[in-house]
């Protein structure tokens, strides 16, 4: 079930890899700074499935998000029903062309706290556990939707430029 997950991942980056556009990050004015604009996101719940125990359905993290300028910071509820916080850097790595329908495809590198030895022995041990999220999205006009897989677990939520 993880092999095709990844697969779907995959399959749905395809189109904006396709069509991918350059967006520098540095210093290369106007197309520089519309870029970054473009990148603003509030994120508005997300509901995530294990990937290795998909017997226990869908749940709902009540997550709320915000990117910004490259980087993420946001707070939801852990499958163990407790409150987590990340925050870390955001990035799109191809974007599709502009139309009705822009595909994108990008990372997230950070830290999430709200776990413990349930999860990992280590997050006993430690104030957060480093993050890794491979996300990929749609958007249409200002509103989209984004699938995001990290480790065993597949995530969807909607997102909305402001």
């Amino acid at each position: 079930m993880l092999r095709l997950f990844r697969t779907a991942v995959l399959l749905a980056a395809l189109p904006a890899l396709a069509g991918a556009q350059s967006h520098p990050g540095g210093d290369d004015g106007e197309a520089a700074a519309t870029s970054q604009a473009s990148e603003a996101r509030i994120y508005l719940g997300m509901w995530t499935a294990h990937l290795t125990k998909l017997g226990k359905g869908i749940r709902n993290n009540w997550l709320v998000a915000v990117s910004w300028r490259g980087f993420y910071g946001g707070t939801f509820v852990n499958s163990f029903g407790d409150r987590a916080f990340t925050a870390g850097i955001q990035r799109t790595l191809a974007r599709g062309s502009e139309g009705a329908f822009v595909p994108t495809i990008g990372y997230r590198l950070g830290f999430v706290t709200g776990y413990d030895r349930r999860f990992l022995s280590l997050a006993d041990k430690v104030p957060a556990l480093p993050v890794a999220q491979l996300v990929g999205g749609v958007d249409h006009g200002r509103a989209g939707v984004e699938l995001s897989w990290a480790g065993v677990v597949g995530s969807l939520g909607p997102r909305f430029r402001p």
